[in-house]
């Protein structure tokens, strides 16, 4: 019996252990890591196992992958996130020469305003002079600008006519006259007179115009709108070293440089210049005879469209009697009416400021006529004017004091 007892404990001890051990070996397993692979680009793979330690001291395999050849297909490979055994994530980006993929229209953002050209002007223009930048839209330097730089000294000269009553003239033909601005639109007013001549609009270095500055009498023209790209540029006026062969000289002057800045939903392209594909042979021209015909059409009166029309009227008391306009000369108060010819109806009137100046504005497509009734003074616009401005002047004799005015 005792021998029996001896041999059952015996057993138990042995199955106590063997259940012990087991236990011990499940719980070191699952406390095991699992390894971990980093892909880098490469075609062949060159295994390499490096020991780390860890918090448990259990060692990690890192395969580290080294490209064997250059493909022709140039590829990127990205990994976005860490490849393990149970998930790997790879992105390829390949450039494939030779293939062409079309590019694709892109639509503008909403609100842009798209033009072909910069809008024409309509004088007069605020003055930069008495505003600070960034201007948009318009705006006039005039000669006296302190943005405008004369190479040599140019005579100051005061006229009625000229954009804010004074320009600058030059009579050095190697002299010239610059400035530097930012918009996308320039435009030009000059003097044109008897001893004035050829003078070159320089943009960034480029001869964009020559113009002739000759006239029969002293004229405030203006040139056309340059469309430029947006950004800063620099204007120079300079003499082109010759003349009409009716000028006196080679004198330069300006008037005012007007420019446009656009705003910032607002893009001007210009249209694609065409020009004229030349024909390798002539295209003869095949023989007509006309043996009959319709009657031809006689022409018939249209009326004109009506137009927008600025009326630019001073009216001065020429005291000192240099058949000039000079400051505190302007005569106020004095009514101005712009009436139709045949009706004689009234469509626009306005009085004079303190310095004798008064400007009206009309749409009309009928005959028109500026009137001071007053001094029963009367001026035409020209039908040429139509749709722009005129500027009149009426300077009265020393005999009509201010006081008797009615």
């Amino acid at each position: 019996m005792r021998r029996f007892l001896l041999v059952l404990t015996g057993l138990c001890l042995m199955t106590w252990g063997m259940v012990f051990y087991l236990g011990v070996e499940q719980h070191e397993q699952a406390r095991a890591p699992l390894p971990t692979l980093m892909i880098l680009p490469s075609l062949t793979l060159s295994d390499t196992p490096t020991r780390t330690s860890s918090a448990t001291d259990t060692p990690t395999a890192m395969a580290t992958i080294t490209p064997t050849y250059t493909p022709t297909a140039t590829a990127t490979f990205t990994p976005t996130l860490t490849p393990t055994l149970s998930r790997r994530v790879l992105n390829i980006h390949a450039v494939m020469p030779g293939v062409y993929v079309p590019p694709t229209a892109t639509d503008f953002p909403f609100g842009t305003i798209l033009l072909s050209t910069p809008p024409q002007p309509i004088e007069p223009l605020p003055d930069a002079t008495h505003q600070p930048p960034p201007y948009d839209g318009w705006v006039s330097f005039e000669s006296d600008n302190p943005a405008v730089q004369y190479s040599t000294p140019w005579e100051s000269r005061l006229n009625i006519d000229a954009s804010q009553g004074q320009y600058h003239r030059g009579e050095n033909p190697h002299s010239d006259v610059s400035m530097t601005f930012e918009g996308e639109g320039l435009r030009i007013r000059y003097v044109a007179a008897r001893n004035m001549g050829f003078f070159q609009v320089v943009v960034d270095g480029v001869v964009i115009d020559t113009l002739d500055a000759y006239a029969p009498e002293l004229v405030f023209p203006a040139t056309k709108v340059y469309t430029l790209e947006r950004g800063q540029h620099t204007l120079t006026l300079r003499s082109a070293q010759t003349r009409n062969p009716l000028s006196e000289g080679y004198v330069l002057s300006l008037d005012a440089v007007q420019v446009f800045r656009g705003s910032a939903n607002m893009l001007i392209i210009p249209p694609p210049a065409q020009t004229d594909t030349p024909t390798p042979y002539p295209i003869p021209v095949a023989g007509i005879e006309l043996v009959g015909a319709p009657p031809t059409v006689q022409p018939t009166t249209t009326p004109n469209p009506p137009s927008l029309i600025t009326v630019s009227v001073v009216i001065a008391y020429d005291e000192n009697g240099n058949r000039a306009v000079d400051p505190a000369e302007g005569v106020s108060g004095i009514p101005v009416r712009v009436v139709e010819v045949g009706t004689n109806r009234v469509i626009a009137q306005s009085f004079s400021d303190d310095s004798g100046f008064a400007r009206l504005q009309v749409v009309t497509g009928a005959q028109a006529r500026v009137v001071a009734p007053y001094f029963s003074k009367v001026w035409d616009i020209p039908n040429s004017r139509r749709g722009g401005n005129v500027r009149f002047t009426l300077l009265l004799t020393p005999g009509n004091q201010p006081g008797l005015i009615p």
